[in-house]
Protein backbone atom coordinates (compact mmCIF):
# COMPACT_ATOMS: atom_id res chain seq x y z
CA UNK A 1 0.00 0.00 0.00
CA UNK A 2 1.50 3.34 -1.08
CA UNK A 3 0.50 6.69 0.44
CA UNK A 4 -0.12 9.52 -2.00
CA UNK A 5 0.23 13.02 -0.44
CA UNK A 6 -0.49 11.47 2.96
CA UNK A 7 -4.21 11.36 2.28
CA UNK A 8 -5.29 8.44 0.08
CA UNK A 9 -3.94 4.92 0.02
CA UNK A 10 -3.25 3.20 -3.28
CA UNK A 11 -2.70 -0.55 -3.52
CA UNK A 12 0.08 -2.04 -5.61
CA UNK A 13 -0.93 -5.55 -6.61
CA UNK A 14 1.41 -8.39 -7.36
CA UNK A 15 1.30 -9.23 -11.07
CA UNK A 16 1.24 -12.93 -10.24
CA UNK A 17 -2.28 -12.53 -8.84
CA UNK A 18 -3.81 -12.42 -12.32
CA UNK A 19 -1.96 -15.63 -13.30
CA UNK A 20 -2.62 -17.62 -10.11
CA UNK A 21 -5.99 -16.24 -9.00
CA UNK A 22 -7.82 -14.23 -11.67
CA UNK A 23 -7.20 -16.48 -14.68
CA UNK A 24 -7.81 -19.79 -12.82
CA UNK A 25 -11.17 -18.57 -11.52
CA UNK A 26 -12.21 -17.34 -14.98
CA UNK A 27 -11.04 -20.48 -16.79
CA UNK A 28 -12.69 -22.82 -14.29
CA UNK A 29 -15.94 -20.85 -14.54
CA UNK A 30 -15.97 -21.11 -18.34
CA UNK A 31 -15.08 -24.81 -18.41
CA UNK A 32 -17.67 -25.68 -15.77
CA UNK A 33 -20.30 -23.69 -17.67
CA UNK A 34 -19.55 -25.57 -20.91
CA UNK A 35 -19.58 -28.91 -19.06
CA UNK A 36 -22.86 -28.00 -17.40
CA UNK A 37 -24.48 -27.21 -20.74
CA UNK A 38 -23.27 -30.54 -22.12
CA UNK A 39 -24.65 -32.44 -19.14
CA UNK A 40 -28.00 -30.66 -19.42
CA UNK A 41 -28.11 -31.64 -23.09
CA UNK A 42 -27.45 -35.28 -22.21
CA UNK A 43 -29.93 -35.61 -19.36
CA UNK A 44 -32.56 -33.40 -20.97
CA UNK A 45 -35.60 -34.82 -22.73
CA UNK A 46 -35.32 -35.65 -26.38
CA UNK A 47 -37.39 -34.12 -29.13
CA UNK A 48 -40.95 -35.38 -28.71
CA UNK A 49 -43.08 -36.00 -31.72
CA UNK A 50 -46.66 -34.84 -32.08
CA UNK A 51 -49.51 -36.99 -33.31
CA UNK A 52 -50.62 -36.29 -36.87
CA UNK A 53 -54.23 -35.87 -35.78
CA UNK A 54 -53.22 -33.15 -33.28
CA UNK A 55 -51.23 -31.34 -35.96
CA UNK A 56 -54.18 -31.51 -38.35
CA UNK A 57 -56.52 -30.20 -35.66
CA UNK A 58 -54.23 -27.28 -34.85
CA UNK A 59 -53.64 -26.49 -38.52
CA UNK A 60 -57.36 -26.21 -39.29
CA UNK A 61 -57.90 -23.96 -36.29
CA UNK A 62 -55.04 -21.77 -37.51
CA UNK A 63 -56.50 -21.75 -41.02
CA UNK A 64 -59.80 -20.44 -39.70
CA UNK A 65 -58.07 -17.74 -37.67
CA UNK A 66 -55.88 -16.78 -40.62
CA UNK A 67 -58.91 -16.42 -42.89
CA UNK A 68 -60.63 -14.24 -40.31
CA UNK A 69 -57.60 -12.00 -39.90
CA UNK A 70 -56.34 -11.85 -43.50
CA UNK A 71 -59.46 -12.45 -45.55
CA UNK A 72 -59.32 -8.93 -46.96
CA UNK A 73 -56.22 -9.86 -48.96
CA UNK A 74 -58.15 -12.17 -51.31
CA UNK A 75 -61.05 -11.51 -53.63
CA UNK A 76 -64.62 -12.20 -52.63
CA UNK A 77 -64.86 -15.45 -54.63
CA UNK A 78 -61.76 -16.94 -52.98
CA UNK A 79 -62.86 -15.78 -49.54
CA UNK A 80 -66.37 -17.18 -49.96
CA UNK A 81 -65.04 -20.54 -51.17
CA UNK A 82 -62.64 -20.85 -48.23
CA UNK A 83 -65.26 -19.62 -45.76
CA UNK A 84 -67.83 -22.16 -46.93
CA UNK A 85 -65.37 -25.04 -46.70
CA UNK A 86 -63.82 -24.11 -43.34
CA UNK A 87 -67.12 -23.24 -41.68
CA UNK A 88 -68.51 -26.63 -42.67
CA UNK A 89 -65.41 -28.60 -41.65
CA UNK A 90 -64.94 -26.78 -38.34
CA UNK A 91 -68.64 -26.84 -37.50
CA UNK A 92 -68.84 -30.60 -38.01
CA UNK A 93 -65.64 -31.20 -36.03
CA UNK A 94 -64.31 -33.39 -38.82
CA UNK A 95 -60.66 -33.02 -37.86
CA UNK A 96 -60.92 -33.09 -34.07
CA UNK A 97 -58.23 -35.34 -32.64
CA UNK A 98 -59.79 -38.44 -31.10
CA UNK A 99 -57.11 -39.78 -28.81
CA UNK A 100 -57.57 -42.79 -26.58
CA UNK A 101 -57.76 -40.82 -23.35
CA UNK A 102 -60.31 -41.62 -20.70
CA UNK A 103 -61.39 -38.57 -18.69
CA UNK A 104 -61.45 -38.73 -14.93
CA UNK A 105 -64.61 -38.85 -12.83
CA UNK A 106 -66.82 -35.84 -13.38
CA UNK A 107 -65.29 -35.11 -16.78
CA UNK A 108 -62.23 -33.34 -15.36
CA UNK A 109 -58.80 -34.41 -16.59
CA UNK A 110 -55.77 -34.66 -14.36
CA UNK A 111 -53.19 -32.10 -15.57
CA UNK A 112 -50.31 -34.22 -14.20
CA UNK A 113 -51.30 -37.09 -16.48
CA UNK A 114 -49.98 -35.12 -19.46
CA UNK A 115 -46.59 -36.69 -20.40
CA UNK A 116 -45.36 -33.40 -21.82
CA UNK A 117 -46.00 -31.61 -18.52
CA UNK A 118 -44.27 -34.31 -16.47
CA UNK A 119 -41.26 -34.21 -18.80
CA UNK A 120 -41.08 -30.44 -18.47
CA UNK A 121 -41.16 -30.64 -14.65
CA UNK A 122 -38.47 -33.33 -14.62
CA UNK A 123 -36.32 -31.37 -17.06
CA UNK A 124 -36.67 -28.26 -14.91
CA UNK A 125 -35.61 -30.19 -11.80
CA UNK A 126 -32.59 -31.67 -13.58
CA UNK A 127 -31.58 -28.25 -14.88
CA UNK A 128 -31.82 -26.72 -11.42
CA UNK A 129 -29.65 -29.47 -9.95
CA UNK A 130 -27.11 -29.13 -12.77
CA UNK A 131 -26.89 -25.39 -12.06
CA UNK A 132 -26.93 -25.53 -8.25
CA UNK A 133 -24.34 -28.24 -7.58
CA UNK A 134 -21.46 -26.86 -9.74
CA UNK A 135 -21.98 -23.29 -8.54
CA UNK A 136 -21.94 -24.42 -4.91
CA UNK A 137 -18.69 -26.35 -5.40
CA UNK A 138 -16.99 -23.49 -7.25
CA UNK A 139 -18.04 -20.96 -4.63
CA UNK A 140 -16.60 -23.20 -1.88
CA UNK A 141 -13.36 -23.60 -3.89
CA UNK A 142 -12.96 -19.86 -4.43
CA UNK A 143 -13.89 -18.98 -0.86
CA UNK A 144 -11.54 -21.61 0.59
CA UNK A 145 -8.40 -21.07 -1.52
CA UNK A 146 -8.66 -17.43 -2.61
CA UNK A 147 -10.40 -15.73 0.32
CA UNK A 148 -9.18 -12.18 1.00
CA UNK A 149 -7.40 -11.64 -2.33
CA UNK A 150 -7.76 -8.27 -4.07
CA UNK A 151 -7.57 -8.94 -7.80
CA UNK A 152 -8.18 -5.78 -9.80
CA UNK A 153 -9.37 -2.21 -9.82
CA UNK A 154 -12.25 -1.21 -12.04
CA UNK A 155 -11.45 1.66 -14.44
CA UNK A 156 -14.71 3.55 -13.79
CA UNK A 157 -16.04 5.18 -10.61
CA UNK A 158 -18.72 3.55 -8.47
CA UNK A 159 -20.87 4.61 -5.56
CA UNK A 160 -20.32 3.36 -2.04
CA UNK A 161 -23.31 1.03 -2.35
CA UNK A 162 -21.23 -1.33 -4.53
CA UNK A 163 -18.62 -1.81 -1.79
CA UNK A 164 -20.40 -4.69 -0.10
CA UNK A 165 -20.86 -6.50 -3.41
CA UNK A 166 -17.35 -5.98 -4.83
CA UNK A 167 -15.27 -6.29 -1.66
CA UNK A 168 -16.78 -9.33 0.01
CA UNK A 169 -14.41 -11.03 2.53
CA UNK A 170 -12.18 -7.91 2.72
CA UNK A 171 -12.33 -6.24 6.13
CA UNK A 172 -11.05 -2.81 5.08
CA UNK A 173 -13.69 -0.08 5.46
CA UNK A 174 -11.62 2.73 3.89
CA UNK A 175 -10.59 0.86 0.72
CA UNK A 176 -11.66 2.37 -2.61
CA UNK A 177 -14.91 0.83 -3.81
CA UNK A 178 -13.43 0.07 -7.25
CA UNK A 179 -11.19 -2.72 -5.91
CA UNK A 180 -12.62 -6.20 -6.54
CA UNK A 181 -12.06 -9.25 -4.34
CA UNK A 182 -11.82 -12.86 -5.51
CA UNK A 183 -15.25 -13.98 -4.29
CA UNK A 184 -16.80 -10.87 -5.82
CA UNK A 185 -15.10 -11.66 -9.13
CA UNK A 186 -16.73 -15.08 -8.93
CA UNK A 187 -20.20 -13.53 -8.59
CA UNK A 188 -19.47 -11.10 -11.44
CA UNK A 189 -18.42 -14.02 -13.63
CA UNK A 190 -21.60 -15.94 -12.79
CA UNK A 191 -23.71 -13.01 -13.97
CA UNK A 192 -21.60 -11.98 -16.96
CA UNK A 193 -20.47 -15.17 -18.72
CA UNK A 194 -23.66 -15.82 -20.67
CA UNK A 195 -22.32 -14.15 -23.87
CA UNK A 196 -19.21 -16.35 -23.64
CA UNK A 197 -21.37 -19.47 -23.34
CA UNK A 198 -23.47 -18.37 -26.31
CA UNK A 199 -20.30 -17.88 -28.36
CA UNK A 200 -18.84 -21.27 -27.43
CA UNK A 201 -22.13 -23.17 -27.66
CA UNK A 202 -23.64 -21.44 -30.68
CA UNK A 203 -24.17 -24.76 -32.49
CA UNK A 204 -26.54 -26.08 -29.81
CA UNK A 205 -28.35 -22.83 -29.11
CA UNK A 206 -30.89 -23.34 -31.90
CA UNK A 207 -31.63 -26.90 -30.75
CA UNK A 208 -32.18 -25.76 -27.16
CA UNK A 209 -34.51 -22.99 -28.28
CA UNK A 210 -36.49 -25.43 -30.44
CA UNK A 211 -36.86 -27.87 -27.52
CA UNK A 212 -37.99 -25.07 -25.21
CA UNK A 213 -40.57 -23.90 -27.76
CA UNK A 214 -41.92 -27.43 -28.13
CA UNK A 215 -42.17 -27.81 -24.36
CA UNK A 216 -43.85 -24.42 -23.89
CA UNK A 217 -46.20 -24.71 -26.88
CA UNK A 218 -49.78 -24.98 -25.55
CA UNK A 219 -51.91 -27.77 -26.96
CA UNK A 220 -55.62 -27.58 -27.64
CA UNK A 221 -57.64 -29.25 -24.94
CA UNK A 222 -54.76 -29.27 -22.47
CA UNK A 223 -54.88 -27.93 -18.92
CA UNK A 224 -55.98 -24.31 -19.00
CA UNK A 225 -56.62 -24.39 -22.75
CA UNK A 226 -59.99 -24.21 -24.56
CA UNK A 227 -61.53 -27.42 -25.77
CA UNK A 228 -61.13 -27.97 -29.52
CA UNK A 229 -64.85 -28.65 -30.12
CA UNK A 230 -65.96 -25.32 -28.67
CA UNK A 231 -63.09 -23.49 -30.34
CA UNK A 232 -63.86 -24.88 -33.79
CA UNK A 233 -67.58 -24.16 -33.47
CA UNK A 234 -66.83 -20.60 -32.40
CA UNK A 235 -64.54 -20.03 -35.39
CA UNK A 236 -67.14 -21.61 -37.69
CA UNK A 237 -69.84 -19.22 -36.43
CA UNK A 238 -67.51 -16.24 -36.82
CA UNK A 239 -66.72 -17.24 -40.40
CA UNK A 240 -70.41 -17.64 -41.22
CA UNK A 241 -71.30 -14.09 -40.18
CA UNK A 242 -68.03 -12.49 -41.32
CA UNK A 243 -68.35 -9.57 -43.72
CA UNK A 244 -65.78 -9.48 -46.51
CA UNK A 245 -64.22 -6.34 -47.89
CA UNK A 246 -61.30 -6.84 -50.24
CA UNK A 247 -58.44 -4.38 -49.95
CA UNK A 248 -58.01 -4.51 -53.75
CA UNK A 249 -61.50 -3.22 -54.56
CA UNK A 250 -61.28 0.02 -56.55
CA UNK A 251 -57.54 0.10 -55.98
CA UNK A 252 -56.99 1.85 -59.32
CA UNK A 253 -59.20 4.77 -58.34
CA UNK A 254 -57.55 5.05 -54.94
CA UNK A 255 -54.06 5.07 -56.42
CA UNK A 256 -55.01 7.66 -59.04
CA UNK A 257 -56.64 9.81 -56.39
CA UNK A 258 -53.56 9.58 -54.19
CA UNK A 259 -51.08 10.57 -56.89
CA UNK A 260 -53.28 12.77 -59.05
Amino acid sequence: MVLQSGVAAELVLDERLKYWVLLPISIVMILVGVLRQSIIGLIGPGTRGTAVVKLTETNYVNKGRALMGNGSNVCYESFDMRREYLSQVLGEGKYIARLNEEPAAGGATNPFSDPGLSDSIMSMAKGNMANYIPQTLIMWWVNHFFAGFVLMKLPFPLTIRFKEMLQSSIMTPDLDVRWVSSISWYFISVLGLDPVYNLLLSSTEGIDMMQQQQQQMPSLGGPGQPQPEALMKGISNDLTIAQHQCCFDDIEKRVLKMYA
